[in-house]
């Protein structure tokens, strides 16, 4: 049973964000955007110190101080979202909260979901998604759709279609992918939270770049898991509970899914008001084996010392994985998944895909993944779920595995994209030598996340990623408020802001 609107506002009340500060906007209130999430803004609105109407007003307004200098929107929703206001909320958690999808996997009747991509520019839903179901049911307002790399193929948002969406912590760098515009959302005060998805670290390495917190639900507890199911759906968050409210929200088995059942969907929120039990915890910055940045690395040993003081044992520690074969395991999966999904598109649509209908990478990914035969994607997946049983058992000592979530700082623009020439291998193993730690944990289907802890000497955030067990997310968001509440982030700024 989720938490009712009463018992959300009864915890919140014991909680201590501040809540008192200047005014929004032009509006005659005594509501701080900037020092609020979005569980304080649900709970000014049910107060009345503040309307919905005032709050989509000001995310509007902050759009349009930003958006043109970092490209975060990909689809405009905001009269759509005026009239919803018009109409009314439904009482959930955020009611009245503005609200960011993503442009991939998250359907919106009546809008496009284009997923980054030419090919699916006109692409209008038809009902909702069991996603964005959910989201109405928690009072979100939806007012558009963020920046995404052509389906979610990159853990940069750079692409053809949508254009490049910038960090607002240093316009040259990448924001990550392949939820970059969500992370930009949330990071340059547009929205406390926006709607994000993992399939390969796209909402822990986004937050890693922009200083938001991250978590990638277990396989299959929020909707939309599919597939092989590496990718799940969550969002990115100013805090750490508005991730664990929302996962209340939206948890929950989607009848017919292959992954799901079973899991818990409470306690989310009430764990992060407690302090967890002592924890051990391994630290792993050995594997896999790429070379880390001296900031990373320090910020991860810094990370380790603050565990032990409050009250944690950490030790080094590594599970064995081979990364050379798992890289070739989710090589594998992706492609093969990715050309399935065009030859269906193509079926649809009773035509064949130009050749500029697709950019240069998806049509390199698509071709490998024509190349796999039935036997080695069947393989692929058996050694997939082999994986998931190894953690299994290095979870069997260690509560949680802590490591960095890439192993540098956010990089340049073009640092990591598809270059004209590359094979899968050779596209991979780049972007994998900075995104080299999140995908493992897309394969095992364990909950994973990125605490916006550290910073360079050049003044770019730097995340912090634990991993727990399959199902045990709980314990990972209370760890995450332990942290927040040793070291809380929510007043930084990057040097592009809404205000």
């Amino acid at each position: 049973m989720r938490l009712t609107r009463r018992g959300v506002l009864q915890a919140v009340a014991s909680t201590s964000v501040a809540m008192t500060a200047p005014t929004l906007g032009n509006t005659a209130t005594s509501f701080d955007w900037d020092g609020a999430d979005a569980t304080a803004m649900a709970q000014a609105v049910s107060d009345g110190r503040v309307s919905a109407q005032e709050l989509l007003e000001e995310a509007i307004q902050r759009l349009g101080r930003v958006n043109p200098q970092l490209n975060l929107l990909a689809q405009d929703h905001i009269e759509l979202a005026r009239a919803s206001v018009k109409t009314g909320h439904q009482d959930g958690p955020f009611r009245g909260v503005p609200f960011l999808l993503k442009d991939l996997g998250a359907r919106l009747a009546g809008t496009v979901t284009s997923s980054g991509s030419v090919l699916e520019r006109d692409n209008v839903a038809k009902t909702d998604t069991t996603l964005v179901a959910r989201f109405k049911d928690a009072g979100l307002n939806i007012f558009g759709k963020t920046n995404t790399p052509e389906y979610g193929l990159a853990l940069t948002t750079e692409g053809r279609h949508l254009g490049d969406c910038l960090n607002p912590w240093d316009l040259t760098r990448s924001t990550g992918g392949s939820s970059g515009g969500s992370a930009a959302a949330v990071a340059a005060g547009v929205v406390p939270m926006a709607h994000a998805s993992d399939g390969g670290g796209s909402i822990r390495v986004p937050a890693n770049h922009c200083g938001g917190f991250g978590l990638k639900p277990t396989r299959g507890l929020t909707p939309g898991a599919l597939g092989a199911a590496m990718s799940v759906n969550h969002v990115i968050t100013r805090s750490v509970r508005d991730s664990a409210l929302m996962l209340e929200a939206i948890s929950g088995y989607e009848p017919g899914a292959p992954f799901g059942l079973g899991l818990p969907t409470t306690g989310f929120f009430a764990a992060t008001l407690r302090s967890p039990k002592p924890l051990r915890i391994a630290l792993n910055l050995t594997e896999p084996n790429v070379p880390v940045d001296d900031d990373v690395r320090s910020s991860v040993i810094a990370t380790a010392k603050l565990l032990e003081l409050l009250g944690h044992q950490v030790e080094e520690a590594t599970p064995g994985i081979d990364y050379e074969n798992l890289n070739a395991i989710q090589n594998t999966l992706v492609a093969s998944g990715t050309a399935a999904w065009l030859e269906f598109l193509e079926s649809s649509r009773g035509a064949l895909i130009a050749e500029g209908e697709l950019e240069p990478m998806t049509h390199m990914v698509r071709a490998a993944g024509n190349a796999y035969s039935g036997i080695e994607v069947a393989s692929a997946t058996a050694q997939m779920h082999q994986l998931g049983l190894l953690m299994g058992r290095f979870h069997a000592t260690y509560d949680l595995v802590l490591q960095p979530v890439t192993s540098q700082p956010a990089p340049k623009l073009g640092t990591i994209t598809y270059r004209d020439g590359d094979s899968l291998k050779m596209y991979t193993e780049r972007f994998k030598q900075i995104s080299a730690y999140t995908h493992l944990y897309n394969m095992t289907g364990q909950p994973s996340m990125s605490v916006p802890l550290g910073q360079s000497r050049d003044g770019l955030p730097i995340g912090i990623m634990l991993s727990a067990s399959v199902g045990n997310d709980a314990l990972l968001l209370a760890v995450a408020a332990q942290l927040e509440r040793a070291e809380p982030w929510i007043s930084r700024r990057p040097s592009i802001y809404s205000a």
